[in-house]
């Protein structure tokens, strides 16, 4: 919760580079995208928040195995959800004008696939529990798939709430569903019912969730489909669609091929790291991106505004991003163990490699949504393609050598796909790849410094207990940072110097 000010400060100073002009110079529209960003990191802040909390609690009673069983399906969850969401919430939402026609038909299409998909899925449960030789995996595989159909039932109430910019309503509803689904979700850890735990999370969540959204939405239920509106948008969310599907898939594809090789308890150790490598990178990455569709879809031809409130975002987003990301990695060991349990150990160095390769990722996606921005989704779907593509290669030359190998893979693969994003940006709309390594350099610079800081406490107090190792490399780490930033005059910073000056002015 600490990095919020800094996350706000990111947009706020990111949206005053957008120099608001014709459709985006009233104060209205300011506000509107001003409300956007402090609810939508509300949201993920709120989601985030509870969910460590469930994830610490699950941990420390759950064992790795139980983890190793989630891993091995999330695969064929993502895979599917990504059908299911089919890229036409993304088209309606860019899209300047949408009829009713054009919701009641993205309701249809969403609810028939998700059916479909959930039966093929369905009679597919024995082959997937024969494949991984996991007792029970066809039973648990058809109670988690369940989600499928209760999450499309939802999509189209979100985002008609998108849509109006009803941000506050989409918060709220987020926060008070995942903090439902995790007390059952606990409840359910404590007393005994291990996986299933672990298993019903995702089905809870997308249950309360949909029944939240009908009661705050205002789409009335329609059942018409128009053959017209569906084709309309088809071509940007047929691409989309399998572009987003692909990029889901990267992270599952891991824990299916490490879950067939290795040992569920193996699994279960690369499924925490994984994800609590990722949370940072996704968290922030996510409410700098989850405004950026609405702001810049406006602006996309101007060429010169547009390069530059990317830049801006790209700025935003690292002055964050790295700092965030590399205290993780300081603080990693002592961390897991204090709050996970020792049993979680051996998931330090695989969670330090990929919280570091997240970075990358986080900025190539952000690559990858101004792409998308500017009406480029068959292009980023070929750059999915290329990606999924050589992990696939990596993984099979890596795989012999042990999940230490495979990770190292990750990260080799995400930075080729950052440089890769980064040509091409370069090549639609001016943003290369050099731009964004000098803009970058200052966040990245001050954070290795912190680092450098942060892990010399553990040498020089080596019988220093984990709590409080964590509370002091973690408190250096931010007075290394902030005091850099601050004495080097780092933009941003001073910018959120400027921010809280005026706000405190009006109080």
């Amino acid at each position: 919760m600490t990095c919020f000010p800094l996350v706000f400060s990111c947009g706020y100073h990111y949206l005053c580079s957008l120099r608001f002009e014709s459709i985006l110079m009233s104060e209205n529209a300011k506000q509107h995208t001003l409300k956007g960003l402090f609810w939508n990191a509300v949201d993920r802040f709120g989601n985030q928040l509870v969910t460590t909390i469930v994830g610490i609690i699950t941990a420390r009673v759950l064992d790795p195995s139980d983890f190793g069983v989630v891993g091995v399906l999330l695969i064929f969850s993502t895979i599917s959800t990504a059908f299911v969401d089919s890229g036409l919430a993304t088209s309606l939402v860019r899209a300047p004008q949408v009829q009713e026609r054009d919701y009641s038909t993205m309701f249809v299409f969403n609810l028939v696939v998700s059916c479909v998909l959930y039966g093929i899925l369905f009679l597919a449960a024995p082959a997937i529990e024969r494949f991984n030789e996991i007792p029970g995996l066809a039973l648990y595989a058809r109670v988690m798939f369940l989600q499928l159909i209760v999450h499309a039932f939802g999509i189209v109430q979100y985002v008609k709430l998108l849509k109006s910019f009803s941000f506050k309503a989409t918060a709220r509803i987020n926060v008070f569903a995942i903090i439902f689904s995790g007390i059952v979700v606990v409840s359910l850890a404590v007393t005994g019912f291990g996986v299933w735990a672990l298993l019903l999370q995702p089905v809870l969540y997308s249950l309360s969730r949909t029944v939240l959204l009908w009661v705050w939405g205002n789409w009335h239920l329609d059942l018409r489909f128009s053959k017209r509106s569906f084709d309309r948008h088809l071509s940007f969310s047929l691409s989309f669609m399998v572009g987003s599907m692909l990029s889901k898939v990267f992270s599952p594809m891991y824990y299916s091929f490490i879950g067939k090789h290795f040992t569920t308890d193996l699994t279960g150790l690369y499924y925490q790291a994984n994800k609590w490598g990722e949370t940072p990178n996704l968290l922030l990455s996510s409410i700098v991106q989850g405004t950026t569709l609405s702001t810049l879809a406006p602006i996309q031809h101007d060429f010169p505004r547009f390069l530059n409130a990317c830049r801006k975002s790209i700025r935003s987003l690292a002055f964050v991003l790295f700092p965030v990301s590399i205290c993780a990695v300081a603080v990693a060991e002592p961390a897991f163990v204090f709050f996970l349990g020792q049993k979680w150990h051996s998931s330090v160095i695989y969670f330090q490699i990929l919280c570091f390769a997240g970075i990358f990722i986080s900025l190539a996606d952000m690559n990858v949504n101004f792409l998308n921005i500017k009406g480029r989704s068959k292009l980023t779907l070929w750059l999915e393609v290329f990606k999924i593509a050589l992990a696939a290669l990596v993984l099979w030359l890596t795989y012999k050598q042990g999940v230490i190998y495979i990770v190292y893979g990750q990260l080799g693969i995400r930075l080729v796909f950052f440089f890769l994003s980064g040509f091409l940006s370069g090549r639609v709309y001016g943003l290369t790849t050099g731009l964004q390594l000098r803009d970058i350099f200052p966040a990245f610079l001050l954070s290795a410094a912190a680092f450098l800081v942060a892990a010399a406490v553990v040498r020089l107090f080596p019988d220093m207990g984990n709590l409080p190792t964590v509370l002091m490399q973690g408190l250096l780490f931010v007075v290394v940072y902030i005091g850099g930033s601050h004495l080097f005059k780092n933009e941003i910073w001073l910018e959120l110097l400027a921010l809280a000056k005026t706000k405190i002015g009006k109080k």
